[in-house]
Formats: structure tokens, sequence, C-alpha cells
């Protein structure tokens, strides 16, 4: 199919694309929760920025694959608006079939990976967040519970005596 010969080349590129940006996505996911760990907030921080533009990347790099795969799928007969990549296999002939199928693993391997990466470091910040709520409450025995907007501390809600009228 001559056709197919040049609308897959540039869905292919785009899967490749998204896959790398998917591991370079988990690589700095994987440094935050290296530096969660270590302490080293400024390069938690420090990561903001990567990670913002990462996510923009993929972004474009998912709408770029959604015009390929809708390319494709006109073209061999199926609905336009949000074929699957194993929809796309099935119907296309070798070696294309093939192809797909393996980019499509891929990139499903690519994304689980980094979804496990986010559920670590989701689990690392709870944990930490645990720790500090113990913790502070212990380092502030004596301090005042509260500040107002002067920054002066104030006394705890319910604290004076409750008129009753009756």
């Amino acid at each position: 199919m001559p056709h197919l010969n040049s609308l897959l080349p540039p869905l292919l590129r785009c899967l490749e694309t998204e896959g790398h940006l998917l591991r370079d996505a988990r690589a700095v996911l994987g440094e935050v929760h290296a530096a969660l760990r270590r302490g080293d907030l400024p390069a938690v921080a420090a990561a903001g920025p990567q990670q913002e533009a990462l996510a923009a990347a993929l972004r474009a790099a998912e709408a770029d694959r959604a015009a390929a795969s809708a390319e494709v799928a006109r073209a061999v007969g199926l609905a336009a608006d949000g074929p699957t990549l194993a929809a796309l296999a099935a119907r296309l002939p070798d070696p294309w079939a093939d192809e797909v199928a393996s980019a499509r693993a891929r990139l499903a391997a690519a994304a689980t990976a980094l979804a496990d990466q986010r559920g670590r470091n989701a689990n690392l910040i709870r944990q930490l967040r645990a720790f500090f709520r113990g913790v502070l409450p212990s380092l502030a025995a004596g301090a005042p519970g509260r500040y107002g907007p002067s920054g002066a501390p104030v006394d705890p809600a319910g604290g004076g005596a409750i008129t009753a009228r009756g």
C-alpha cells in the first residue's frame, strides 16, 4: 500500500518521540525521588521547570500522535476519532502491523514505568508529610498554635469563655 508507506513513518516517529519523552520524565521523577530521600529541597524545586517542560512536550507529542493515528485510521477504514494503536495494528499489513504493535508495546512499557515512579514519589511524599506532622508539634511545644495576619500569636479558637443567654 503506497499510501501507507507515506503515512506510517510519521506515526512511528511520533511514537518514538513520545516514548523518549516518557522515559525522560521517568528519569526526572527518579531524580526527584532521590532528592527527597536526601532532603535536598533545592534539587526538588529545580526539577520543577524541567517537569513542566516535559509535560508540555508530552502534550504536544500526544497531539501529534493523535493526528498521525487519525490519518492512518482513515487510510485503513477505521473511524478517525481516537483510534487505538492496537486497532491500527490489527488493520495494517505486515511489516507495518508488527512495527506499530512493537512501538505500542514500548510506549506502554514507558508509560507504566512513569506511572510506577509517580506512585513511588507519591508514597514517599505521604510518608514525609506524616513524619513531619508528628515531629512539628513537639518542636513547637510551648509556642502558640496560631498566628494572626500581623504575625502575632492569637488565642486558640474556643479558648475564651462562652456566655450563654437564655
